[in-house]
């Protein structure tokens, strides 16, 4: 059975596996920088003969914040809207406290009495009482009566109903003589 990790172990493996990232993006970053000066002494007699490109300027682009003021202003507002979902969760849990059961140690601190402290409360504690499922009563199985088996009758399955046909008028119906019986070809004479 899988236990559920403690939060030290969250969070270290967390760092561990930040920690493998940014050792495999330097190693990337060194091994690009040894391979760029090989890279350029091939193409540099090349690179006078390329067309240069005008250089293009960003409007506003001084109003831009660096990478390093972007992810401050992204992790000071997240720290901010945690730190008002804490308090938010912590005034709420206040608010309820009075409709929660009381438990352990606080029930024996308390004067033991089992009063609801809020009006409506109790219709709650019924409520839910009376929505617990309840064990089904063990009776003893009661005699049964000795009574003379009913006789069973087997009744004839009915004919459905069809729908009637296209009705078609009645041939007269031919009459068959003795002759009509006879093989052609002999004669009866």
């Amino acid at each position: 059975m899988a236990s559920i990790p403690a939060q030290d172990e969250v969070l270290a493996a967390t760092r561990k596996s930040q920690e493998a990232i940014i050792a495999a993006v330097k190693n990337w970053l060194e091994t690009v920088r040894t391979a760029t000066p090989k890279v350029a002494s091939v193409y540099a007699p090349l690179t006078g003969r390329l067309p240069r490109l005008p250089s293009v300027g960003l409007p506003f682009a001084d109003k831009l914040p660096t990478p390093q003021d972007a992810v401050a202003s992204a992790y000071n507002m997240a720290e901010q809207l945690l730190a008002n979902q804490r308090k938010f969760a912590e005034e709420l849990l206040k608010a309820m406290t009075p409709l929660m059961p009381v438990r352990g140690e606080a029930a024996a601190k308390g004067n033991g009495s089992s009063e609801p402290k809020v009006p409506g409360q109790r219709v709650w504690q019924e409520a839910v009482k009376d929505s617990e499922p309840k064990p089904a009563a063990v009776s003893e199985p009661k005699p049964a009566a000795v009574s003379e088996p009913k006789p069973v009758t087997v009744s004839e399955p009915k004919a459905t109903a069809r729908p009637a046909a296209k009705s078609t008028p009645a041939r007269p119906a031919a009459k068959r003589t003795s002759a009509s019986r006879e093989p052609k070809g002999t004669d009866a004479g």
